[in-house]
């Protein structure tokens, strides 16, 4: 998590990991997000939209 940096290019921060079958999980620098994560993420509504508009 720490090394996407994420709030400096997208200007939005993650929350929290779901895992499928997992419980919810907050975000930690060390997280790692995997292929089938869904993101909590917060931050201003336009940065949020761009974000998740993402490929």
């Amino acid at each position: 998590m720490a090394q996407s940096a994420l709030r400096t290019r997208h200007g939005i921060t993650v929350v929290g990991v779901k895992r499928p079958r997992q419980d919810f999980t907050y975000a930690k620098p060390d997280t790692v997000v995997v292929d089938g994560d869904l993101l909590i993420i917060s931050g201003p509504t336009d940065k949020v939209e761009r974000f998740a508009a993402l490929p």
